[in-house]
């Protein structure tokens, strides 16, 4: 399409991660990508607001092993529980069936919009800090494939000394 853009500028200002969720998100692999400067910087978006919402729960989730099981949780803590899963799941059929990781990219961001809107209130329930870690680190290695250094640096500050490219690929209950 004659719309060739250099690479290395846009690495350099926004960083490879950017780059290549923008690139992954932006089309399914049969489809030309059709270039936005507008689609690099959302991409760049996105990944400040899943840096800011790990940042911003650190205090909430020390100390607190994740919860992945609905039992006994009720009101948002249970929304969120499910929602995580669901998203385990579109991601894993996504990516492995179907190969499509724009899709598998906005199932995560769904995820995010979700955590952030129920955050708040879940961390007010007895089990809800441990529902919100597994959703927050659900996050990060669902995003693993697609922007490793981010999700890596993301891993670490969540208290792994090991890497996230480590982790087994997390699993869904229906």
């Amino acid at each position: 399409k004659k719309n060739v853009v250099d690479p290395n500028a846009l690495i350099s200002h926004y960083g490879a991660d950017t780059l290549r969720l923008f690139c992954l998100f932006a089309a399914p692999p049969e489809r030309d990508l059709d270039w936005s400067d507008a689609g690099v910087e959302g991409a760049w978006r996105f990944l400040n607001r899943a840096w800011r919402l790990v940042e911003e729960s650190l205090d909430d989730l020390q100390g607190v092993r994740p919860n992945e099981a609905e039992t006994g949780l009720d009101g948002d803590a249970k929304v969120l529980c499910r929602k995580t899963h669901q998203t385990i799941k579109r991601v894993t059929t996504d990516i492995e069936s179907r190969f499509h990781f724009n899709t598998a990219i906005s199932a995560v961001m769904e995820l995010v919009n979700t955590l952030q809107s129920l955050k708040e209130p879940v961390l007010a329930k007895p089990q809800g800090p441990a529902v919100v870690r597994f959703a927050v680190e659900t996050v990060v290695v669902l995003l693993s494939p697609v922007v490793p250094h981010i999700a890596d640096e993301l891993w670490a500050h969540l208290g792994y000394a090991n890497s996230v490219l480590d982790v087994s690929w997390p699993s869904y209950r229906e």
